[in-house]
């Protein structure tokens, strides 16, 4: 194993499509530091078509980037927000927002982005990325339990915008929690990992 928490990330993901059982689910969370968000995936995207940066995607895996920021608008909730704009309060917004996005999200993924058959395969690495556009509406802990309720069976990774606390990940800044059922890399991936 590597001392780069992003290589570490990549790795275990490649892993988990060679057959490697999780701990219910092939799901991966690395917490990235917020500032780098972005770089982290963009040098993802650039990971799953350049066949010369480590690890190789081999054995018949496949990878598939959902942009999350991207998929938030293809949401009915989002649309009813957006609606209801001046005519309500922020407050009851957002707590609609909290209350229906990670279902809608999950059902917009398995109804319009992967196709049924790769969602049943481990060998099909799914990269949800730009979490962080999806604060404080939902949490990576809400998105995965939604894909394991759906029987969601392709290899999950998400970078996670925020910090390990205790070994606990935090959200921004927000209360640190556990992401089980999801495989977490132990070290943040900071501007340094990017470079080796």
């Amino acid at each position: 194993m590597t001392n780069s928490p992003y290589l570490a990330f990549k790795e275990k993901l490649c892993t988990f499509a060679d057959g490697q059982a999780g701990i219910r689910n092939p799901f991966v969370i690395a917490a990235v530091d917020p500032s780098i968000e972005h770089r982290v995936t963009d040098r993802l995207s650039a990971w799953t078509t350049n066949a010369d940066e480590a690890p190789a995607i081999e054995n018949g895996a496949s990878v598939q980037l959902i942009w999350l920021d991207e998929l938030l608008p293809e949401t009915k909730v989002h649309n009813l927000s957006v609606a209801l704009g001046g005519k309500t309060t922020a407050e009851r917004i957002e707590e609609t927002m909290q209350d229906r996005l990670a279902e809608e999200l999950v059902e917009e993924i398995i109804v319009s982005e992967i196709d049924d058959d790769r969602l049943q395969t481990q060998q099909h690495i799914v990269l949800l990325l730009n979490l962080g556009s999806l604060y404080p509406f939902t949490r990576a802990s809400e998105l995965l339990d939604e894909l394991d309720r759906r029987n969601v069976r392709s290899t999950i990774g998400i970078p996670f915008p925020g910090d390990i606390v205790g070994g606990k990940l935090s959200f921004f800044g927000g209360e640190s929690r556990h992401y089980y059922p999801a495989h977490q890399i132990d070290v943040q991936i900071r501007e340094v990992h990017l470079q080796q």
